[in-house]
């Protein structure tokens, strides 16, 4: 095998990683001999079936098959059940002082934002990837041989026992080269890709296009995929598949003063991309009728209508993130029919004067009318307010708190996030004229930064947005109902197969068509 794509813990084990997965999909595409293996999976999985149920180990066989084979969730039983399998990776990390791990998290005794400190920890031993490494991941690599192992880091979750993968696969003697956004984030958005590069110097940026022993030359990266050589069996825990796929990338309004994707061009690789890549999924996948997880910062609207005849043709599902703009009103009756069961949509503020002083381009009028019209079509909603931003008043709050009482039990999931400036921005460029103070670094120089500390009049804007959420977001009664049904654990991958009362479950699997195209499909 000439390239083993993979990704190391922790990343939620719902779907498979879109970036890792995409770049395998694309290496296929190509006739690259190429291997996908999701090494975070099959560490939960590594996890669950040592757990010994007893001795204080919660029993992880049920809640597990209660996650992996119902097709539609019930708000209750999916807490419970992805909280025992929390649960057990909780008491697991207890064997390894210092470290906290979680199906979405994973803590080290160190900073995790100190590269030098999580090399020293590894190169001690025994962290608690060590007999994973050796008794599944060992064998994979003398089965396939490759020439290159291909490590993608996404989030600093995966950045402890990334170095630790690298540091195995090193001893091992395999080449390695690392990549992925987080690399990429703290290149264009924050600071620090040196530092990781000093204790990883198999690090690399871009889409890898440029990864070692491959060159697309002018052919964009993401224009041809197909369906990657999983090494591992499809067990990710959903009750159904779900497939990470770009229909673009950058973003088409790309105008907001704190955007993280400002440096990227839009690219849109539409309908004939899209359909050879589903004509490629293998047989034992869509029988077990699978959702489309659209990975796009925000989805073109006419990159979407264009691939609705096609989603409706394969019966496939969908959901992903989308701008809440009136073309979402417009064609919310045909989302619905073509499969989409929700959508994210970034509300952000009722405040239309906050929203318009960075520039979002978004109306709180609009959004409303988006989310009622999704509401009626079936199509669930899980809506991010953002608090926090600089400048907010309490006549702010208050339009936020007017904005959702508004939109009542239309809203099915919700998200409040608390404003992070980027150390790289506009917005943390023009600082001064927004009344922002910038404040030094509270860390040391040897660790890598997404975010930079700041006060506006004097005041740290974060603390009073999280006293606003208990205060007054979440004593509104349908704030209050979508945060109960708000998944802690697995997150976004599960929404959409969360039961929500007048929201669809999907297209009916016994009705799909006959893929045309793929000869394992009967």
């Amino acid at each position: 095998m000439k390239f083993l794509v993979t990704v190391p813990p922790v990343i939620t084990p719902s779907e498979p990683p879109s970036g890792a997965f995409l770049l395998a999909a694309g290496l296929s595409a190509r006739g690259i001999d190429a291997g996908f293996l999701d090494l975070s999976l099959e560490y939960f999985r590594y996890i669950f079936s040592i757990s010994p149920e007893g001795r204080g180990y919660p029993a992880v066989t049920p809640a597990k098959d209660y996650l992996l084979n119902n097709p539609l969730y019930a708000p209750q039983q999916h807490r419970t059940s992805s909280g025992i399998l929390n649960s057990s990776m909780k008491l697991f990390s207890k064997e390894f002082p210092g470290w906290k791990i979680t199906l979405m998290d994973l803590v080290p005794p160190v900073t995790v934002h100190r590269p030098s400190e999580l090399v020293r920890i590894c190169r001690d031993g025994n962290t608690p990837f060590s007999k994973f490494w050796e008794e599944y991941l060992l064998p994979v690599l003398k089965r396939y041989d490759p020439e290159s192992v291909l490590v993608s880091l996404s989030y600093l979750s995966q950045l402890a026992a990334g170095i630790d993968l690298v540091l195995f696969l090193r001893r091992a003697g395999y080449r390695v080269t690392v990549g992925g956004s987080l690399l990429n984030s703290l290149s264009r958005t924050g600071t620090g890709y040196e530092l990781v590069r000093g204790v990883l110097p198999e690090s690399s940026l871009g889409d890898g296009s440029s990864f070692p022993g491959f060159n697309s030359g002018n052919d964009p990266f993401l224009s041809r995929l197909s369906w990657p050589d999983m090494l591992g069996k499809w067990n990710y825990i959903s009750g159904r598949p779900v497939i990470p796929y770009a229909l673009s990338t950058g973003c088409y309004w790309n105008r907001c003063l704190f955007c993280p994707d400002s440096s990227k061009r839009l690219a849109v690789y539409g309908h004939e991309t899209f359909e050879r890549f589903i004509s490629t999924i293998p047989s034992t996948v869509m029988e077990k009728n699978p959702i489309i997880h659209f990975v796009d910062s925000a989805i073109p609207g006419r990159a979407l209508e264009d691939v609705l005849p096609l989603l409706r043709q394969y019966r496939l599902d969908f959901y992903t993130f989308a701008r809440p703009e009136k073309w979402i009103s417009r064609i919310a009756d045909r989302l619905s029919e073509s499969g989409c069961l929700m959508l994210q949509l970034g509300a952000e503020s009722g405040s239309r004067s906050l929203l318009d002083r960075f520039e979002k381009g978004i109306e709180p009028d609009t959004t409303l009318e988006v989310l009622k019209n999704c509401s009626s079509a079936g199509i669930r909603s899980y809506v991010y307010m953002l608090l926090g931003l600089p400048g907010e008043t309490d006549h702010d709050v208050k339009a936020s708190v007017r904005f959702l009482e508004k939109a009542g039990d239309s809203i099915d999931f919700i998200n409040f996030s608390v404003f992070n400036l980027p150390v790289n921005c506009e917005l943390t460029d023009r600082a001064s004229k927004f009344g922002i103070d910038l404040l030094d670094h509270d860390s040391p120089d040897d660790a890598i930064r997404l975010y930079r500390s700041f006060l506006y009049n004097g005041q740290n804007p974060r603390i009073r947005a999280r006293q606003a959420v208990s205060e007054y977001y979440s004593k509104i009664p349908s704030v209050a109902e979508a945060l109960k049904n708000t998944p802690r654990w697995f997150r976004t991958s599960h929404f959409p197969l969360i039961e929500i009362q007048g929201r669809k479950s999907g297209m009916s699997s016994d009705t799909r068509l006959r893929n045309p195209y793929n000869p394992e499909f009967p």
